[in-house]
């Protein structure tokens, strides 16, 4: 079954609002059906009103004697498309009429997906962060047995007062520290790649709400883009003020595109990702 084209619909929990839907599930963005501010407008009313006349309606609303405009953006709900019945929306708004600047100012990706916010990418971050730090610190503990001995021999000669055998201990850590930090990097790779390739979004992610797909198409990413993905990362381990750079670019970047996702060609948007049929 075709999935609904994502888009403003009428919010099922409120009359007087849109609702986006991203193709998949409701996202958090409404917007109101009418400026809050249109009805302190004074654009196209006439200076004053002749005796006998009938003011304009100051709301916006069409008269018998004023025709709808054409080419606003609004469809009929005729036009609709039907959605299953649980979540089936009164009316569908592939566009905001141009003066509705309260709902331009949302970004979105080419299509029309509102692109998640820094501060939830950030949220997600940390949450991944977290798990990997768990799971991929014990696996890559498990993988370097020889880091968990010298530690143990740097805490005995500590106790001994051993100066020479702590310096000897301390250059022997370095290979043993690159293998675990390796290691670590591949696993947080896998970790990406896995999610990022079947459901487009890494549990942290998935806790947030948002999810990654590429600039010209929504769905999970193909391997390839999201291998490209992961090189910018590979490079902030050598480069931190890289890493840095990549986290807090989002910030400026008028598509809210990391470096990262300038490589790839990706963005981070509301919403779950469409699976893919086959």
């Amino acid at each position: 079954m075709s999935q609904q084209p994502s888009g403003w619909y009428d919010d099922p929990s409120n009359a007087d609002m849109l609702r986006y839907w991203d193709g998949v599930s409701w996202t958090n963005h409404t917007a109101p059906k009418k400026s809050p501010t249109l009805s302190q407008s004074t654009v196209g009313l006439p200076q004053q009103t002749q005796p006998g006349q009938v003011p304009p309606d100051r709301t916006g609303a069409p008269t018998p004697t004023t025709p709808m405009p054409q080419g606003s953006g609004w469809q009929t709900q005729s036009q609709s498309p039907q959605l299953p019945q649980q979540q089936a929306p009164q009316g569908y708004y592939q566009q905001a009429p141009a003066n509705t600047q309260w709902m331009h100012n949302i970004r979105t990706t080419a299509d029309g997906v509102p692109l998640a916010s820094w501060g939830r990418r950030f949220a997600a971050w940390i949450v991944d962060g977290l798990i990997l730090a768990v799971v991929g610190g014990i696996i890559s503990w498990a993988a370097t047995p020889r880091l968990s001995e010298l530690f143990s021999e740097l805490m005995t000669a500590a106790e001994a007062g051993n100066q020479s055998r702590l310096v000897e201990i301390q250059n022997e850590l370095t290979g043993p520290a690159v293998q675990f930090s390796l290691t670590l990097w591949l696993v947080t790779t896998a970790y990406c790649l896995v999610f990022w390739t079947t459901i487009g979004a890494t549990p942290g992610k998935m806790a947030l709400g948002i999810s990654v797909r590429r600039v010209a198409e929504p769905g999970p990413l193909p391997l390839g883009t999201a291998v490209m993905r992961r090189l910018v990362p590979l490079a902030g381990q050598f480069i931190p003020f890289l890493s840095l750079l990549d986290g807090l670019w989002p910030l400026w970047d008028d598509k809210r595109q990391a470096l990262h996702d300038k490589v790839a060609s990706t963005q981070v948007v509301e919403g779950k990702q469409p699976r893919k049929h086959g």
